[in-house]
């Protein structure tokens, strides 16, 4: 009886269940490249690190070296995606990050086909209107990067009522030149959920601003690389930030794997000029440097 005894409190996990998960989490957080050989421990292990393995997704080649995030590759994705039940891998992953090229354009369409949990997606490059329906397909994004042209033809306006902007509360806007088309926003406050918005390359921040400043339901404005002072939006609006970025790689992994990306930041900054503790007449700040909450 005694060996019965034993032999069973020996197999039996030794600690409560939600301390041993977290010590797990831990672990693959600290070494993304282990959890591979972590999940070999149990079942209950697998099931717990497998969602980490696959959550963020980018193509390796933009990384520093030095970066140490948990991220996937997109040709391991894809390599996955193809040689397993999409369920096993695509029901995990909730952030990508993909450049476009040519060879590539429809992996992604392959990807997002199969990955239809993803909330967050950052998109370089100029998709053809072919991505916009695939996107339609993301029942639970509410974070998109993505050239503004893809988002309307020739000569248009941006139709904030498609299903693309149901759920959307982030967006960032790149490669935004509106000079030859001043009312692609005239719509943007149809968009139900929208809360934050930015803009990457732009000529005349004050035009967009005036366009756009009128929404309440806005509350972080954002702009990347400024222009000059007569291009800038009024300082009165407290919502209005212009971001100086550094490696926005960096900055897109560090949101999704540790919460503080240049949204976190501004948010935070925005706060502080309320209570006081930044001048109101301060706009600027860089994705890295938090020094003005001293």
């Amino acid at each position: 009886m005694m060996t019965a005894i034993v032999h069973e409190s020996f197999i039996l996990p030794r600690l409560p269940p939600e301390l041993e998960r977290k010590i797990f989490e831990q672990a693959a957080h600290s070494s993304f490249q282990r959890i591979p050989t972590l999940m070999l421990t149990s079942w209950r292990v697998k099931i717990w690190l497998e969602p980490i393995l696959y959550r963020v997704v980018i193509d390796p080649e933009l990384v520093d070296e030095y970066e140490d995030y948990a991220y996937l590759p997109n040709h391991t994705l894809l390599q996955k995606l193809r040689t397993r039940p999409p369920s096993s891998v695509g029901l995990f992953v909730r952030h990508i990050l993909w450049e476009l090229s040519a060879r590539n354009s429809n992996d992604l369409l392959v990807a997002l086909a199969l990955c239809a949990h993803v909330t967050d997606l950052f998109i370089l490059g100029n998709p053809d209107l072919m991505i916009l329906p695939a996107i339609n397909g993301l029942q639970n994004l509410s974070h998109l990067a993505i050239h503004v042209q893809s988002l309307y033809p020739s000569g248009s306006s941006i139709d904030f009522t498609s299903h693309l902007f149901r759920r959307l509360t982030h967006l960032e806007l790149l490669c935004c030149d509106f000079r030859s088309f001043p009312d692609a926003l005239v719509g943007l406050g149809a968009a139900p959920n929208l809360t934050h918005v930015s803009f990457n390359a732009i000529r005349d921040a004050a035009a967009v601003h005036e366009q756009i400043h009128k929404h309440t339901n806005l509350r972080c404005i954002v702009f990347f690389e400024v222009g000059p002072a007569k291009h800038l939006p009024s300082t009165a609006d407290d919502r209005f930030v212009a971001v100086r970025q550094t490696r926005y790689i960096t900055d897109w992994l560090r949101g999704v794997t540790r919460g503080n990306d240049y949204w976190w930041l501004v948010e935070r900054f925005i706060d502080a000029k309320r209570a006081g503790k930044v001048e109101r007449s301060r706009y600027m700040i860089r994705d890295d440097d938090a020094s003005w909450q001293s």
